[in-house]
């Protein structure tokens, strides 16, 4: 993957302009819960495990 440079001012006023949901994603995704998601978005892409649909969550 090729490097990317991005100045610390040009981050700071990107993460500035992000909403609340975006804002918490990105909090997320820094954090040790993010590691967690990557791994299981990857599961999930691989297909290694079955997504459970709304219906069969909720019984409906």
């Amino acid at each position: 993957m090729p490097a990317i440079k991005v100045s610390i001012e040009t981050l700071a006023e990107t993460i500035k302009k992000l909403n609340k949901k975006d804002l918490e994603v990105l909090s997320l995704l820094l954090s040790n819960e993010g590691k967690e998601l990557l791994k299981r978005k990857k599961e999930i892409e691989d297909k290694s495990i079955k997504i459970l649909s709304r219906e069969e969550v909720f019984d409906v």
